[in-house]
This record gives structure tokens, sequence and C-alpha cells, in this order.
């Protein structure tokens, strides 16, 4: 699950293509890497800190995700 939320952190790519990546794992898994990529944002951290500013900006990806760890637990679970 590390490993899914560090390269959905890091990556850039839309979503359709990062549903067929992640087909044939768990779906905690897939919840992580599919959040990540769309609520947390790495590469964009400086376009938003030059935005928004960077207390905002990294409040903002800190607690998205705080946010995306917790469901993609709920969903490990629920889904079992």
């Amino acid at each position: 699950m590390i490993i899914a939320a560090v390269v959905g952190c890091i990556t850039l790519i839309p979503g359709f293509v990062a549903f067929p990546l992640a087909a044939g794992t768990r779906y905690a898994q897939i919840a992580i890497f599919i959040s990540t990529l769309m609520m947390v944002g790495i590469a964009t951290l400086p376009l938003e800190m030059k935005c928004f500013g960077k207390r905002i900006a990294l409040k903002r990806n800190i607690l998205s995700l705080i946010l995306v760890v917790i469901t993609s637990c709920v969903v490990g679970v629920l889904m079992l």
C-alpha cells in the first residue's frame, strides 16, 4: 500500500489509464493508488504553492493523504 501511495502521489496520468494499470491487485491498493493519483499532487505542488500559498498547499496535500489512507483501509476491510 505504501508503494501504491507513493506511485500515485508522484505520477501524473489520467484516470482512464490508471484503472487498467491497477487491475489485478487488491481493492485497498486500487483505492489508494487512484485516490492519491487524483487528490495528492507532488508534481503539481510548486504550481499549487505559487497559486494558493505554501501553507495551504501543504495542508491540503497532507490532509488529502491522511483521508486517502483512511479510506483505502476502510475499502480493504469492507471488500474482503
